[in-house]
């Protein structure tokens, strides 16, 4: 009787076959004789089944023991792991530190309104998939990221792509009155996009201003048809401190806002607030559609003194009315578009006096090399000049407008405390049918200091030029040592700063004038950049 062979722990049948056993078999098959032995092989092949139950009873046996090793083992790595996580630096980050990381985790240029997003991307964007994202790491983020008003007080809407994605708006309704909820009673910053649908164009917006006691930075774009009239009074806005309105209606009566401090408008002048806190602001961006209506300046009447204000104007025609606005305000600037007609300017001009400004600035609302310039009217400027007492306070000027150099220098003759200059070139192409040349030779010798001669714009520290480089080198370079001698006539260490914005496809400065330029540099007496325009 055959025993189990053993070569270590567990079980060997006594009928497994040697391996000369197993080559002997395999050769009479493959020969088709008759095997010598023929009852061995009968008694094998009939215990064979009894043996093999054997082995998957064994087999069965040590699966399960198998089982219970593997399970033991994950049971102690994921034991390991937390023992590992319970002393990592990030398990013992306090609550305020995480809700930082989780801020700065805050997706904004894929959240910024106006960009192209996909009905996914928006998805994400109105559920804070950001959040969800983050309260998936652990228990405790979750809780962090679920229960953190902060997290929630950023909310972007652009209803104009709902239509196309899955969910229906009712959907997206709830999700924002869901970030409102989280936010609690967080401040909120608020960028919405309504484009009025009878389905949700109004729930969105009664949605929104239910909060307005919470907003802080609020921006809200909607242009909504005929039928919506309303405006609605918001009562006081503790805690608004910039707001951009673009508005096709008017949408708010009146605005109580203590802290307002910025604000950006691009409408009709119907389209504003009947009451509204001008007198606040630090800075205000006001674009125009109503064509020139000048009643647009009459907000001026009241503003801060210390306020910076841009006007986006379309000077196309002359006004149906005229206003005189006067106005204590230091800083305005100008963004104009017009034709070559300089009535509409001059109208702009006379409608102002601006007894303390001390910073003058008109350009094109373009960016870029290929800008139009607006027209200019000499006349209204000095007019304005005259009547404002420029010639007192009037220290910083920056012009891009169809102007002759002889035009320009004639303006700055009513000028002499002007500090800061910066004059725009036209630059043509086959965009512009004109170019305006105004940095020539001619305008840069009227800037020159002539021992002995009073100088035009004595006070000049600063030049900047934006050009197609139609001047002299030696032109330009004799003028900024001029300015640098009749700066340390009143203070030895003083700096004349000089910059040229080369406009592409013009020439350079010459080796000789650039090394002149650095030399200069090089010695303290002048500050000098060159690029070119983008």
């Amino acid at each position: 009787m055959k025993t189990a062979r053993r070569t270590g722990p567990g079980f060997t049948s006594p009928f497994l076959p040697t391996p000369s056993q197993t080559a002997n078999i395999h050769r009479i098959t493959r020969s088709g004789t008759l095997p010598p032995n023929p009852s061995s092989l009968q008694a094998t092949a009939s215990l064979a089944k009894t043996e093999l139950g054997r082995y998957d009873t064994e087999i069965a046996k040590l699966q399960t023991e198998l089982d219970r090793l593997v399970s033991e083992r994950e049971t102690l790595f994921s034991y390991a792991a937390s023992c590992r996580s319970v002393l990592s630096a990030r398990q013992r980050l306090p609550n305020e530190v995480l809700v930082s990381i989780f801020e700065f985790c805050f997706p904004h240029d894929r959240y910024k309104l106006g960009q192209q997003m996909s009905p996914e991307a928006e998805v994400c964007r109105i559920s804070q998939y950001h959040l969800i994202q983050l309260g998936q790491v652990s228990f405790r983020w979750h809780q962090i990221a679920m229960g953190t008003p902060q997290l929630w007080s950023s909310i972007t809407i652009d209803t104009s792509i709902w239509p196309r994605c899955g969910p229906s708006p009712q959907i997206f309704l709830q999700q924002v009155e869901s970030s409102l909820m989280r936010s609690r009673n967080h401040a909120l910053d608020l960028q919405a996009d309504i484009v009025w649908r009878r389905d949700y164009g109004e729930s969105v917006f009664q949605l929104l201003t239910k909060s307005a006691h919470r907003w802080k930075n609020v921006r809200i774009r909607s242009f909504l048809g005929p039928s919506v009239r309303s405006a609605r009074t918001l009562g006081r806005l503790e805690k608004l401190e910039t707001l951009e309105l673009e508005l096709g209606w008017k949408a708010l009566e009146s605005l109580e806002t203590p802290r307002l401090k910025h604000f950006k408008f691009r409408g009709t002048f119907d389209a504003l607030p009947a009451s509204f806190p001008w007198n606040q602001l630090e800075t205000c961006a006001y674009d125009c559609d109503d064509g020139w209506n000048p009643a647009t300046l009459s907000v001026l009447r009241t503003a801060n003194d210390s306020a910076v204000f841009t006007f986006r104007l379309n000077l196309y025609q002359e006004p149906n009315e005229q206003i005189m606005v006067s106005s204590n305000i230091r800083h305005i600037s100008f963004e104009v578009n017009s034709t070559y007609h300089t009535d509409p300017v001059r109208e702009l001009f006379d409608a102002l006096t601006l007894p303390r400004l001390q910073v003058f600035e008109y350009r094109s609302p373009g960016v870029g090399v290929v800008v139009g310039s607006p027209t200019w009217s000499s006349d209204g400027f000095m007019a304005l000049a005259h009547r404002s007492a420029f010639a007192t306070h009037l220290i910083r000027v920056s012009i891009h407008a169809r102007i002759a150099d002889e035009e320009l220098l004639g303006c700055l003759a009513a000028l002499p405390c002007l500090e800061e200059l910066s004059v725009f070139d036209t630059f043509g192409s086959e965009y512009l049918s004109y170019s305006s040349t105004v940095v020539t030779n001619q305008f840069l010798q009227g800037l020159l200091c002539v021992p002995g001669e009073a100088p035009l714009v004595p006070k000049l520290r600063m030049l900047a030029v934006t050009t197609v480089m139609d001047f002299t080198d030696s032109v330009y370079f004799y003028v900024v040592v001029s300015r640098i001698g009749k700066i340390r006539e009143v203070d030895r260490s003083g700096v004349f700063d000089a910059c040229i914005r080369r406009y592409p496809e013009q020439r350079k400065l010459t080796n000789k004038a650039r090394k002149k330029l650095k030399s200069l540099a090089d010695s303290g007496a002048l500050l000098f950049n060159m690029v070119e325009v983008k």
